[in-house]
């Protein structure tokens, strides 16, 4: 089997820090730029990879101060751009968290990986030392151990070395260290805390404490403890896979992939399309899934054929997610994979279609095989989970 490959040209630049603030989160990281092209120096254009991004002290060591893997899509130039270390609900953080890389220490790496094909088989592309410590992370780590010499008064020191002449300088060395306890008090701050706890005030603070615990409030508080307590997860999944051949219906013609058999489903269903055939991967709840597809494709005769793959959502195309594959022919098994995440309502449904240039390229399974033992492989497997 030909396995199909893109080689990938980065051209990167570390733009500065970000750092955004709301919900009381600090979402720190550093902007990342970069440009795909193919072997021949092509941009590729309005793309679906995955980068890999890992943050390291040594340029040769395997492991990671910190790593994320992020889906991104190229646009018409081929351009992209993330934020590494930054939250985001579609980054997969392997190794971290971002906020406790130690930036005072040793020198930084950026190792860079992709994934073209969207099964999580990564391409080692470079590693680029960080020339500049980003002066906001080091901020974070600095501590007094990390001055040297006296600092002056108009950078925010004393401008001395010892306690007994900072005592000196700012007129405090005749104060001694007497306890809070000892410590006498004015008149009018004794006035101020009997005032606090006179009997009036107590009272009123008590008889607001009780209207508050009535009996309709507990009863309605105790309801709301145990509805929260019943609430569950909702998990949605699905697998369907084929055995039979599938043909196309013709050279360049769309044409859509049937899934007869289902293994562990829960909330998504098989629905027959207009012509009875078992073509519509339904949801039950709406929500962004997981797609991924796998294909097995034989071609009889010899050469070269090319086959499309993509995904419809309620009858029409999905955004960006055709893929090309070139097929290997004298009778070459050619395993054909996927993996997209699509945005679905409640009751849609989604399919596969394929299209070939050649007519002897068939979707076809592999029967059951000895030595070693092992199960048939299907012509077509899909899986679906909802992210919650």
């Amino acid at each position: 089997m030909k396995k199909y490959r893109l080689c990938i040209l980065l051209s990167c630049c570390l733009l500065g820090i970000v750092t955004n603030y709301g919900f009381a989160q600090t979402n720190k990281g550093i902007n990342f730029q970069g440009i795909a092209r193919d072997n021949n120096g092509y941009i590729i254009t309005n793309k679906s990879i995955n980068i890999r991004i890992s943050i390291k002290s040594d340029s040769n060591s395997i492991k990671s101060e910190y790593q994320e893997i992020t889906p991104i899509t190229t646009n018409v130039l081929g351009l992209f751009a993330m934020v590494v270390g930054a939250y985001e609900t579609n980054k997969i953080v392997t190794v971290g968290p971002f906020e406790n890389i130690n930036w005072s220490k040793a020198e930084k790496y950026l190792q860079i990986e992709i994934d073209t094909v969207g099964d999580l088989s990564f391409i080692y592309m470079g590693t680029q030392k960080i020339n500049y410590v980003p002066f906001s992370f080091y901020a974070d780590n600095v501590g007094a151990q990390n001055i040297n010499g006296v600092i002056g008064l108009s950078q925010g020191g004393t401008g001395l070395d010892n306690l007994k002449d900072v005592k000196v300088l700012y007129n405090i060395d005749k104060i001694n260290n007497t306890p809070d306890s000892s410590k006498p008090i004015s008149n009018l701050t004794l006035a101020g805390i009997n005032d606090k706890l006179k009997k009036a005030d107590t009272l009123s603070l008590s008889n607001r404490i009780n209207l508050k615990l009535s009996s309709k409030d507990t009863i309605s508080l105790s309801n709301r403890i145990n509805n929260m307590s019943s609430l569950s997860v909702v998990y949605d999944y699905g697998s369907f896979y084929d055995t039979a051949k599938q043909a196309a219906s013709g050279a360049s013609s769309a044409t859509a992939l049937k899934f007869s058999y289902d293994g562990l489903v829960n909330n998504i269903s098989i629905v027959p399309n207009t012509s009875g055939q078992p073509t519509k991967i339904t949801v039950l709840h709406a929500g962004v899934y997981n797609v991924h597809y796998a294909i097995q494709i034989i071609k009889a005769d010899v050469g070269v054929d090319e086959l499309s793959v993509w995904i419809r959502r309620n009858g029409s195309a999905y955004l960006n997610t055709n893929t090309n594959f070139n097929i290997s022919g004298s009778s070459l098994k050619n395993l054909l994979t996927g993996n997209y995440l699509v945005d679905l309502g409640a009751n849609d449904y989604i399919e596969i279609y394929f299209s070939v240039k050649n007519i002897s390229s068939v979707v076809t399974g592999t029967i059951a095989q000895a030595s070693p033992s092992r199960p048939a492989t299907p012509s077509v497997y899909i899986n679906l989970q909802k992210l919650n």
